[in-house]
């Protein structure tokens, strides 16, 4: 078992794509207890971080309820103006705001700690998902190599998340998007080294996985938009 210790170097070293932190993963006497205390310490940190960087730029707002006014006020002018249903365009800001200011922290409450929660749930269903889609795809290759294994290397898939604590001062924070590919280039590493494939296999691997996920999230937010649709959040 590793000490949490070593985690800052192994995430400096996965980011840039060293073998040696995928390796001992992969060699741990227990990748996946080590992948799931990987995954959730380097997922709270950054939880934590957004956390009080929402908290911070709240205070910088106005108050929820004159900004929220103001957008209702906004909703009423452009229904006047493009002919639609006032009590729509009412409810649609209504719902709208409900989301983004539980989301933000901006709603106040508990509502500033959700990220707290939600980035490292969600960071650990992705690396569940990512771990088991890849052994299986790696097995379809012809790959020898363990679940146990594939948990512990692709548990460094969220090295990228580490940039998160920028999100403590507010308005700040990382680029989604190239947190985003540095995590597919982390992943196909991980199943280069677990899967012990050639580089070919491995990122026809890896963009398997991602595709994978990709028509999972559309399917849910597919279906999401249907729900609403047929009846709002009622």
């Amino acid at each position: 078992m590793l000490q949490p210790r070593s985690y800052p170097a192994f995430v400096a070293k996965a980011l840039v794509l060293e073998n040696e932190p995928f390796e001992a993963m992969v060699d741990d006497d227990n990748p996946w207890m080590e992948g799931f205390v990987l995954v959730t310490t380097v997922s709270l940190l950054a939880g934590v971080a957004a956390a009080i960087g929402g908290f911070l730029t709240a205070l910088t707002l106005p108050a929820p309820e004159s900004l929220y006014i103001t957008l209702l006020q906004g909703g009423r002018q452009l229904a006047a103006t493009a002919a639609l249903s006032p009590a729509e365009v009412e409810r649609l800001v209504s719902e709208i705001w409900t989301i983004v200011a539980l989301f933000t922290g901006y709603a106040g409450g508990w509502s500033h700690l959700l990220p707290v929660l939600s980035l490292p749930g969600l960071a650990v269903v992705w690396w569940l998902f990512f771990s088991v889609l890849a052994f299986g795809v790696g097995r379809a290759m012809g790959s020898r190599a363990s679940l146990n294994a594939t948990f512990g290397a692709a548990a460094l898939i969220v090295a990228p998340l580490i940039f998160f604590i920028f999100n403590i001062a507010p308005f700040a924070g990382p680029n989604l998007a190239p947190i985003g590919v540095w995590s597919l280039l982390i992943g196909y590493r991980a199943i280069q080294v677990s899967q012990e494939l050639e580089w070919r296999q491995a990122a026809i691997a890896t963009l398997i996985v991602y595709a994978a996920g990709f028509l999972l999230v559309a399917a849910l937010v597919a279906a999401f938009g249907i729900g609403y649709a047929a009846g709002g959040f009622r």
